[in-house]
């Protein structure tokens, strides 16, 4: 008789720990998946130290089978979505589902999240966000024989199937596209060009000398720009400081910018070497040797690819072909920085405006994230 299966509410470190070590051995046979870092895991799952604790409850459980673990499962519940998308204010969420190739544990686990989530009041499941869509968002479908950018999920082929057979159905597909020098045919050339003789579009780069003041326009712009899109949430400035911690080790001026219009800030783009190729090496742990691996991997031997996280344009600003002018600049300082290859994404599959402007350009897609839901 095989061992009774048993959802466990995560309490105390203890269980923190496990929940944060489960993935490693569950994807050792995966060679395309990355070892987040422990700490910054850890870092993560910290209400004193992640901000969105500060209006989201959140409940972590695990799955056993017996005495191993088998699964675990984020139930979210973000009264900050329910502010800003008032149909849609009692939908809660899951994220961070890590399954072995089991239905009912997966089911059991799905099922917690869902009764969690409907004592708060929540009538739909939709994930998995981890925890906002200002995050890792979705599941792998399609693109499995790649490693994952920095910030985008990896997951074994087999979850889609667990999340159908669960109930769950698709409500939104979320495509990356990869933007390759060599596939770049000078499309945007003429554009840039025009624009830039008229004299009132400049592109400067970010100023890492005046950072608040940049991550203060980049979190209003990326606010106003992106307010109308599917699932968006705008950053807290708590938030986009958590977030800024992490990744400006990894900010070169040369790939993070911002368009001005006559001398006002009015769009921007920011990239970052794909530090998923340094962070790979570390297997998770900074110490003995992987914060050595990451800064040789990042200074030494380079990384080969860009991971665009955001581009915003002001409103007011639209429809100058400023958007052409940022990416078009995008495509040369790649190059110039030694990494022709740039990941884009994500963008909503009904996304037909950036869809079409990537295509024309010679971007590829090359994978393909979804996001479920359940009533509950």
């Amino acid at each position: 008789m095989a061992d009774s299966l048993r959802i466990h509410p995560v309490s105390g470190a203890a269980d923190v720990e496990t929940f944060i070590r489960f993935p490693f051995r569950l994807y050792r046979d995966y060679p395309h998946w990355v070892p987040p870092l422990l700490m910054e895991r850890r870092e993560f799952l910290d209400p004193a130290k992640n901000p969105v604790f500060e209006y989201a409850k959140i409940q972590l459980f695990l799955a056993f089978r017996g005495t191993e673990v088998v699964g675990t499962i984020a139930a979210i519940c973000n009264s900050r979505y329910g502010e800003f998308h008032g149909d849609d204010k009692h939908v809660g969420f899951f994220g961070l589902f890590e399954c072995i190739q089991d239905q009912e544990a997966a089911n059991a686990l799905l099922n917690a999240a869902a009764q969690w989530l409907g004592n708060q009041g929540m009538t739909a499941l939709r994930g998995p966000v981890n925890f906002t869509t200002n995050d890792i968002v979705g599941l792998l479908v399609d693109g499995f024989d790649d490693d994952p950018a920095i910030l985008m999920p990896y997951n074994p082929p087999y979850y889609d199937g667990l999340m159908e057979g669960a109930g769950f159905t698709k409500t939104k597909d979320l495509f990356a596209f990869t933007l390759a020098e060599k596939d770049y045919r000078g499309q945007l050339d003429g554009v840039a060009t025009k624009l830039a003789q008229r004299g009132h579009v400049k592109i400067r780069p970010v100023d890492l000398k005046r950072w608040p003041e940049e991550l203060a326009f980049v979190r209003s712009c990326y606010n106003i720009a992106w307010a109308e899109n599917w699932g968006f949430v705008p950053w807290t400035d708590r938030e986009l400081a958590f977030i800024a911690k992490e990744l400006k080790p990894l900010i070169d001026p040369c790939l993070a910018f911002v368009a001005e219009v006559d001398g006002t800030s009015a769009g921007f783009c920011i990239s970052v070497p794909d530090a998923n190729q340094a962070i790979k090496l570390a297997k998770g742990k900074l110490l003995p040797f992987g914060l050595l691996k990451i800064l040789w991997k990042l200074k030494v031997s380079k990384v080969t690819r860009l991971r665009t996280i955001a581009m915003g344009v002001l409103p007011e600003h639209r429809r100058r072909g400023i958007d052409a002018i940022l990416v078009h600049h995008l495509v040369r300082q790649s190059v110039a920085y030694g990494c022709p290859v740039s990941e884009m994404g994500w963008i909503l599959e009904d996304n037909q405006p950036m869809l079409s402007a990537l295509r024309q350009i010679g971007a590829q897609k090359t994978k393909t994230y979804r996001v479920y839901d359940r009533a509950i």
